[in-house]
């Protein structure tokens, strides 16, 4: 039983959701979050003399085969996380101020791919000269760059501020070191179930689904059908079509929507600024209705979530949303006190399975292609 279970995780298997089904996936989880030492102090108590190997393998297995129980690995659990999370506070002490006063932060690179903002400046024709290419990468240094940098700063440093709201709550067994798909574990009934923490700011794309209706299906492999209703950007793009001539604007093509909405306030028009607050109150009516049933939002980022980084596994998002605006959302992250009020009631009730169970067909790569389903819960905050 253990060597199929540390099989199947250690190669990164792609449903985590099915090896949870497994027999003994309990007991695993919940060893394999504890570091070396821990091991050896628990394989001590349980069998009364020291570990045969220091080998995490052998360690892992070890405790696994031994007459343990999983109340009693949790009991150590409990026991021994004050002390790591006080290393990990007295670490952690200035933070929270330098998230506090940070100001705006954008990532400024897409996909988090710093080769391809390079490609572009190595690749561009119109650089004549070395002063050129010098300036162009000082340009892109002081800006894209130095915002990556410090986009990646903040939302690390939030990450670990936020990880804190879960593992004091007294419903949560934390982890006594860092294990890949899993920030933090529940026990429901006889079951532990592991959750991986997604902090993300709700997708255009996605407010373009819901804005074309989203409908609940019952039947097939996908818990949302979408509407034939016209979306977000479609909406923007037939009014911007139709005052394009007469206000005089550049062609739409390859502009998002918050640009397009800025060459239409630019304007001054007194229909095109009713337009936009048109769009703006529809804007917060929708966020207002997916806060009060996040199923959908959680269903989208199953189904849409990149190839590179898909896995199927039991998910805790915080939705980032601004109620009137379409910038970006990135930066609610930063509001600890409304996440760990919203955080906290929601893990009151989580222990009693107070989670959805989500059905997707993904069809993003080949290779992955199929129906999927896992457990998820969610919270949104907004401004």
């Amino acid at each position: 039983m253990f060597k199929d279970l540390h099989k199947s995780f250690e190669k990164n298997e792609t449903d985590l959701y099915l090896l949870q089904q497994k027999a003994g996936f309990s007991r695993y989880i919940l060893i394999r979050s504890l570091p070396n030492d821990d091991l050896k102090s628990l394989i001590l108590f349980a069998n009364g003399k020291a570990a045969i190997s220091g080998k995490s393998e052998y360690l892992y297995e070890e405790l696994f085969k031994s007459h343990i129980s999983e109340d009693e690995i949790i009991d150590y659990i409990r026991k021994e996380y004050p002390a790591v999370r006080k290393t990990r506070k007295e670490q952690e002490v200035h933070l929270p101020k330098i998230v506090a006063n940070f100001g705006d932060v954008k990532c400024g690179v897409r996909n988090d791919n710093l080769n391809d903002t390079a490609k572009e400046l190595v690749r561009d024709k119109s650089i004549e000269t070395k002063q050129d290419l010098e300036e162009k990468v000082d340009e892109l240094l002081a800006g894209t760059i130095r915002g990556y940098i410090l986009w990646q700063y903040y939302n690390q440093v939030t990450n670990d501020l936020i990880e804190h709201i879960f593992n004091d709550h007294k419903n949560i067994i934390p982890t006594l070191r860092k294990i890949k798909y899993v920030d933090f574990m529940v026990k429901i009934g006889n079951d532990i179930v592991p959750f991986d923490l997604k902090i993300t700011h709700i997708s255009d794309d996605y407010f373009d689904l819901f804005k074309k209706g989203l409908a609940r299906t019952r039947t097939g492999d996908d818990d949302y059908i979408v509407g034939d209703e016209k979306s977000e950007i479609e909406i923007i793009k037939d009014y911007y079509k139709s005052v394009k001539k007469g206000l005089n604007l550049q062609n739409y093509g390859g502009l998002s929507k918050i640009e397009l909405i800025n060459i239409l306030k630019e304007t001054g028009h007194q229909d095109t600024l009713k337009f936009i607050a048109t769009l703006k109150n529809d804007r917060e009516n929708m966020v207002a209705e997916i806060e009060n049933n996040l199923r959908s939002v959680e269903w989208w980022n199953y189904k849409y979530q990149g190839e590179r980084l898909f896995k199927n596994n039991n998910r805790f998002f915080i939705f980032l949303a601004y109620t009137a605006s379409f910038e970006d959302a990135r930066p609610l992250k930063g509001n600890l006190s409304e996440i760990a009020t919203k955080v906290n009631a929601s893990l009151n009730t989580l222990k009693n399975g107070r989670f959805n169970k989500i059905k997707y067909y993904y069809t993003k790569d080949k290779g992955l292609e199929g129906a999927y389903v896992v457990n998820s819960t969610s919270v949104m905050v907004t401004n």
